[in-house]
């Protein structure tokens, strides 16, 4: 029987930050892809990136914004445009979000593990009260270390006392399942609202 089920947050719960370049090229005339490239996201990240680096907090957010101007030729004055298109990304969940968090919170603990920033972070947890239904939170920049590598599993584990072989691991990301099941955790690869009743079949069947 599955005890705990640990989330994943972003493209899970919440929109990240897939997706930004959109609006922040109609905002500043640069290419879609000029902009992923110079954030260091989909389809460009990768390990110690400058995103990689934000994630761990090894990069402050206002370095990562700094280089990110600098990088794409734009001046400081567009800092508030790069602010507010990113964080307007957070702003809504998924459709499903709450129903299924209340669903699983009925049978099970629910913890989350995301790799985030400390910036995006205290938005998001001002921003949102579905985190009232976790036991507990394990950020990236707190550990220093991203679900691209085994240790946030170790730390999770460790922090609360997890029992891996009764525990869900929920997460869109296939390297990061793959690393959640070499630790002994359960796995749903969430691919969107279609995925929801493998979650609860998951839990059900333990």
């Amino acid at each position: 029987m599955i005890e705990n089920v640990v989330f994943d947050l972003s493209e899970v719960l919440l929109p990240g930050i897939i997706g930004v370049e959109e609006q922040l090229g109609l905002r500043t005339g640069k290419s879609e892809d000029v902009i992923a490239r110079a954030m260091g996201s989909y389809p460009y990240y990768e390990k110690d990136n400058n995103l990689d680096r934000l994630l761990k907090g090894e990069l402050s957010y206002e370095s990562y914004r700094a280089e990110f101007l600098c990088e794409i030729g734009l001046s400081r004055e567009v800092a508030s445009v790069f602010d507010q298109e990113c964080t307007k990304m957070f702003d809504s969940p998924y459709p499903y979000t709450e129903r299924m968090i209340k669903n699983t919170a009925k049978s099970c603990n629910l913890f989350l593990l995301s790799d985030h920033c400390e910036t995006w972070v205290e938005y998001i947890r001002n921003k949102h009260n579905f985190f009232d239904y976790f036991q507990g939170l394990v950020w990236s920049y707190e550990i220093a270390a991203t679900k691209k590598s085994t240790e946030p599993f170790e730390a999770i584990i460790n922090k609360y006392q997890l029992n891996p072989a009764l525990s869900l691991f929920v997460d869109d990301n296939e390297i990061n399942i793959d690393n959640a099941k070499y630790h002994g955790f359960k796995t749903v690869h969430f691919t969107g609202e279609e995925s929801i009743n493998e979650v609860y079949r998951a839990i059900k069947s333990g």
